[in-house]
């Protein structure tokens, strides 16, 4: 049986004393759920405060970005282990955001996420086709290339520990939300491509999670999760809120 995953990235918003109480009120309000992991992707410079925050709970503090390298001159960047010496193991790789506007090609988060996973970590695996893309009839031909050349150099052991989440670049952060029909769609068309990655991918396929993101909100999570092969929600906005993260749940 495959999790419910509700996770938050915060992007480059909110302040110090924000990122604290948001944290705090999720921690108070949080309800006890079967089977369903919450985790929260704050910006690096909030991660300590965070995670003081959340301590005693079961919420998980990830990484927005990473670097695939040990400790080395990289100006700006953050090491996984500089991550881990506050304990966390789980980074969000290959977002729309990373890839339009810092260049992140498949080749580098296919890098991202083999060290990543060498070094035992959990990686959500971000793909997703732009509204050009889906209005020339490609959806299908972006994903898998994306899939292909992000996850065909892992290895089968490896990739138990990867979690996809599709997300429709022309639905993030516009208010427009793929249909629960639309996201089942490529939600089934991901797992298939998963499955005829590499020899021994097919049971790996069905019990990886795959989560949606794109303007997610308390109001449609629940006919998102639904469909079958939707396993929870990357989300960005609605996440931003204690009321609306905990509607979400």
């Amino acid at each position: 049986m495959r999790p419910t995953i509700i996770a938050g990235n915060w992007k480059m918003n909110l302040g110090l004393s924000e990122a604290k109480t948001l944290a705090e009120g999720i921690k108070k309000g949080l309800p006890s759920l079967k089977d369903t992991l919450v985790w929260v992707f704050p910006s690096h410079l909030h991660i300590p405060a965070v995670i003081e925050a959340v301590k005693g709970s079961p919420i998980q503090v990830g990484v927005q970005n990473i670097y695939p390298s040990d400790l080395t001159a990289m100006t700006g960047e953050t090491a996984p282990h500089q991550a881990e010496d506050f304990g966390i193991k789980l980074g969000l790789v290959g977002h729309s955001e990373r890839r339009q506007y810092h260049g992140e090609t498949n080749k580098i988060c296919s890098d991202k996420t083999y060290f990543l996973l060498s070094r035992g970590w959990r990686v959500v695996y971000c793909i997703g086709e732009k509204l050009e893309e889906r209005e020339a009839g490609k959806t299908f031909e972006v994903l898998s290339t994306q899939i292909r050349e992000g996850l065909e150099t892992i290895d089968s052991n490896h990739l138990k520990n990867v979690i996809l989440a599709y997300e429709p670049v022309w639905a993030i952060g516009t208010g427009k939300t793929a249909t629960p029909e639309m996201a089942q769609e490529a939600h089934a068309f991901i797992r298939k491509e998963v499955s005829a990655l590499n020899s021994g991918t097919e049971e790996i396929a069905k019990a990886m999670p795959i989560l949606y993101g794109g303007s997610v909100k308390p109001d449609n999570i629940k006919s998102l999760l639904e469909k079958e092969d939707i396993d929870g929600g990357l989300v960005g906005g609605a996440s931003q809120k204690t009321e609306s993260f905990l509607g979400l749940l």
